[in-house]
């Protein structure tokens, strides 16, 4: 259960921030360097200002969270309604029906806007599926893959909505860890700077 904070307590980092250590090293992760982390997610200067106004507050709330663990949920949240905003600020009433996230999402794939080797992790998943796979062909003499081709897209235009409205409208508290919170800033970034990307 969470708590408000004591008066006195608000600048103590929240006990939870603390647990995490870097992999490489076994040191202790500190503000600065979850801070540096959150400020090299950027978004394109060809992106509204009310875009970019939002993502930057988005920042501060997950840099916040090093007080507030709690606020990690809060930031995967927002989030999801950045990325509808983007949208609907890309594409003011063209023709789409419904101006909800579905559609909108829809129509930027459809457009060919969001390209999913645009975003970090499905470039990283893709490496290391090669590599997987060139180790299999050494070992085993393969020739093909039997890994099966997933449509990325597809895949985001049915979960992207849904995860939304988890949030929107939850059967409890949910309770996110700051990767969480920093993958979601991320990914978001990547959506709105293929939406606003740069000349």
């Amino acid at each position: 259960m969470e708590n408000l904070k004591q008066i006195d307590d608000i600048l103590r980092p929240d006990e939870r921030n603390l647990c995490w250590v870097f992999m490489s090293t076994g040191k202790q992760l500190a503000i600065e360097d979850r801070y540096a982390e959150i400020a090299s997610i950027r978004v394109n200067p060809t992106a509204p200002e009310d875009v970019r106004s939002y993502f930057v507050t988005l920042q501060n709330l997950c840099v916040y969270a090093w007080f507030s663990y709690d606020l990690y949920a809060l930031v995967v949240f927002l989030t999801f309604t950045l990325i509808e905003m983007a949208l609907k600020l890309r594409f003011p009433h063209k023709g789409i029906d419904r101006r909800t996230l579905k559609p909108l999402l829809r129509e930027a794939i459809r457009q060919k806007l969001i390209n999913e080797k645009a975003f970090t992790h499905i470039k990283r998943i893709r490496q290391q599926r090669a590599e997987s796979l060139r180790m299999l062909r050494r070992m085993k003499n393969l020739t093909r893959s039997n890994l099966p081709k997933n449509d990325y897209l597809t895949i985001l235009l049915e979960s992207l909505p849904n995860l939304r409205n988890s949030f929107a409208h939850p059967h409890g508290q949910a309770i996110h860890f700051p990767h969480d919170a920093i993958f979601s800033l991320r990914f978001t970034a990547e959506f709105v700077n293929q939406l606003f990307p740069m000349p």
